[in-house]
């Protein structure tokens, strides 16, 4: 593993940006009141959706090529795969007792936000391909769509508070990070990729939203497309066994949602898991939030 140093300090940058403008976020949000942070916060599924579908744009060259896009989406489909059966087998604990029974939401319901979020990648793709246009052709880009998410991120983590931190609190997010590192590992042993392109493609931590447009901005398209689509099949596999086992294995449940746990994540936590663990869920969801945007530039840097 080669160090550029060009690529470290671009690396640097981008990691003191991302971190001022989830700072910026965070300092606004604590003059705001709660009506007006509720409704930056409500703010964050559309600007999601809206950034997906630039992802799409910026992303349809690559799957217009009908066995690239297959191919990467196989082996982002495999990565994800890895990654979320080590988070298990790390985080699996004796069937935890049902303390409450109820009926499960519809699976359909419960992949609603998945099926959203590929409507709108795809609605992305096919613009770009039958028009060709481009973000760049009006003056924008994903990245400054990116960075409004990010604000609104920060303002969201005001209202986040904590108890104690317990050994157990802890374990999850470092054991999800550990499960991110071996199922990289794991991958690359089956496949031509390098352990750090693996690494680099994962290290979105199951934060599609992030990942995709931040490497494609630092490495390139085709890796953007890679990181984007195996953090989206680590969510769509997180929100299934959320669904089938989250009362059973609460703390696999929590780890395999990755960074998404403390949001887009939380409401199927809170539907299929105790009410007790859906602290564990905000810790680790915002620790690998903090942690994704520093991996991604580190890694990337490090290729």
């Amino acid at each position: 593993m080669t160090k550029n140093p060009i690529a470290m300090h671009h690396a640097l940058i981008a990691i003191l940006f991302l971190l001022a403008v989830l700072l910026l976020g965070w300092g606004v949000g604590t003059q705001l009141s709660l009506t007006h942070r509720r409704r930056a916060v409500s703010a964050l599924g559309p600007i999601v959706l809206l950034l997906l579908m630039s992802m799409g744009l910026d992303f349809s060259g690559v799957f217009s090529h009908g066995d690239i896009g297959a191919a990467i989406i196989a082996h982002a489909a495999l990565l994800a795969l890895c990654t979320s059966a080590i988070t298990c087998l790390l985080l699996f604990r004796p069937p935890a007792t049902v303390k409450r029974e109820g009926d499960h939401p519809s699976l359909w319901v419960a992949c609603g936000g998945c099926f959203k979020a590929i409507a709108a990648f795809v609605c992305g793709l096919l613009i770009g391909h039958f028009t060709h246009f481009t973000l760049a052709a009006i003056g924008l880009s994903s990245n400054a769509i990116l960075y409004v998410m990010l604000f609104c991120v920060g303002i969201d983590l005001v209202g986040f508070r904590f108890t104690r931190l317990t050994p157990r609190l802890v374990a999850i997010p470092l054991l999800a990070l550990v499960a991110y590192g071996a199922g990289g590992l794991l991958f690359c042993a089956m496949t031509d990729f390098t352990w750090q392109q693996s690494l680099l493609a994962g290290s979105g931590l199951g934060w599609f939203s992030l990942s995709g447009p931040m490497v494609h901005r630092l490495v390139s398209v085709q890796m953007g497309a890679f990181a984007f689509m195996t953090d989206f099949f680590r969510e769509l596999l997180s929100i299934v066994f959320l669904y089938f086992f989250g009362r059973r294995q609460p703390l696999a449940a929590v780890g395999l949602s990755g960074a998404a746990a403390m949001d887009s994540a939380l409401p199927f936590i809170k539907q299929n898991c105790d009410q007790t663990y859906i602290p564990y869920a905000i810790f680790s969801g915002l620790v690998l939030t903090l942690a994704a945007p520093f991996l991604i530039s580190l890694v990337a840097a490090l290729l």
